[in-house]
């Protein structure tokens, strides 16, 4: 292994607490990689997708920050209420967006930022690049469910017509729906690179495929590819791997 590796702690002022991080490699641009549901910043080591892009950090193409998502105490929070759990996801976003952000492109010194990751933490990626597209620079989202209102195994408890209403603004298939390509590049998104990836046999391609039809209608550019596979991580590494 030629490329560093960094464990630390960033203190986010906004959350009131320490948000662990793993750092990987020394040069270029900043890539912010989310894990799955309910996963830990250090899951993509573990799983072998940091191995998988060592060409690229030993190269000093791209230096990647591990991210915790807060899952557990946010869209799982037992005992809250929806309202209460989208709004601790949106303190998290902001902690994304007003803290890390800049953090990371200080520590890279390079703005150009990419935003990636797989299952659930591809549907945090894409939601942070399409609701701030000013601020990431290309998104490559993996796998992930894009309409938070109807995905199963997710907000279970709560009814239909409470979900679609109160998770509207965090999930993409039901603001995008409502986007013009005027209103799309006044936020910022005519500088944004979209990559959704997904497998042929991923219970996630009906996501995909839906948000890249509206991607279409509404004249946002964007990458669609459909790999041989399923939901599972040794088709990650090779997607991520092809796209970073």
């Amino acid at each position: 292994m030629v490329y560093s590796r960094r464990y630390f702690r960033f203190r986010s002022r906004i959350l009131q607490r320490e948000m662990e991080i793993l750092h990987f490699g020394t040069w270029g641009y900043p890539l912010l990689l989310f894990p799955t549901s309910r996963g830990r910043f250090f899951e993509p080591e573990d799983r072998g997708i940091i191995k998988k892009l060592q060409g690229h950090l030993d190269s000093g193409y791209v230096q990647i920050f591990c991210l915790d998502t807060l899952d557990s105490e946010t869209f799982f929070a037992a005992g809250l209420s929806l309202v209460e759990r989208r709004d601790r996801w949106l303190a998290l976003e902001q902690h994304w967006t007003d803290e890390l952000i800049p953090f990371a492109r200080h520590e890279a010194q390079n703005d150009f930022l990419v935003a990636a990751g797989f299952s659930l933490g591809a549907t945090h990626a894409l939601n942070l690049a399409l609701r701030h597209p000013g601020l990431i620079h290309r998104c490559i989202a993996i796998a992930g469910t894009y309409d938070l209102a109807h995905t199963p195994s997710l907000f279970d408890e709560f009814n239909p017509l409470e979900k679609e209403q109160d998770l509207y603004f965090i999930s993409p298939l039901a603001y995008m729906s409502n986007m013009s390509l005027s209103r799309w590049r006044e936020l910022g998104g005519a500088n944004l690179d979209i990559k959704l990836l997904v497998g042929r046999a991923d219970h996630t391609l009906g996501d995909n495929i839906r948000l890249a039809d509206i991607f279409h209608r509404v004249g946002i550019p964007h990458h669609l590819e459909i790999w041989d596979g399923g939901h599972h991580w040794e088709v990650w590494g090779q997607q991520l791997s092809a796209f970073t």
